[in-house]
């Protein structure tokens, strides 16, 4: 980090952003830090400033927190991005990833460890939370035996791959040189197989599958 680099911190709880602050603060004294509690305000720094470092929440009171990822993605291409939640699941954690998320930590654990977990983005650790890595080793761990369990048909593959990265049925259609119709009824088999009832159950689906990155 620049020894006069800026930080962004974005969560709705006072009390935990301030505890959040202590955390960077320890992890990175080098750093000024900027605060924010809404979504709205932290997408205006945002566009104002470049950050060096940013803890976001995802569950904030007027937007996602996924989304100001994208967003500073855009504005502090070089922002190391870290999600700071309580929500330790296998959905947010890889969206959140995807997203552009560099990190994830979960909030109930204590003051030394989520500074350690900072303290890594020096030596270029990814700051992760055990609990998180774990489900990232199970992930890969079971991609083969989870897609052969599921009983994909090549074309049903094919048409999976191309749902989670946001083509519409047209498009899968023409891409795969098969009408709407039957792209169309592909999905549905897709659904019953994956138990999914939406385009973003399949798209998690697909990545815990391997089938996308």
């Amino acid at each position: 980090m620049q020894d006069d680099g800026l930080a962004l911190i974005v969560e709705d709880n006072v009390e935990t952003l301030s505890w959040l602050r202590t955390c960077v603060e320890s992890a990175f004294p080098e750093l000024r830090i900027d605060t924010a509690e809404t979504f709205t305000a932290a997408a205006s720094l945002a566009a104002s400033k470049q950050f060096n470092l940013a803890l976001i929440d995802l569950g904030l009171p007027d937007g996602s927190g996924l989304d100001l990822i994208r967003k500073l993605r855009f504005t502090s291409p070089d922002c190391h991005i870290v999600v700071a939640t309580i929500y330790d699941d296998d959905a947010n954690l890889f969206t959140a990833l995807r997203s552009g998320a560099k990190g994830y930590i979960l909030k109930d654990q204590d003051h030394n460890k989520i500074i350690g977990y900072l303290q890594g983005i020096k030596q270029h650790k990814p700051a992760i939370s055990a609990a998180s890595s774990q489900r990232l080793i199970d992930h890969f761990n079971n991609v083969g035996s989870g897609l052969e369990a599921v009983q994909l048909t090549p074309r049903e593959t094919d048409v999976t791959r191309l749902i989670a990265k946001g083509y519409s049925v047209e498009e899968s259609a023409d891409l795969l040189n098969l009408s709407p119709d039957t792209v169309k009824g592909h999905i549905k088999n897709i659904y019953q197989k994956l138990g999914v009832n939406n385009r973003s159950e399949l798209t998690l689906s697909a990545v815990k599958l391997g089938l996308v990155d």
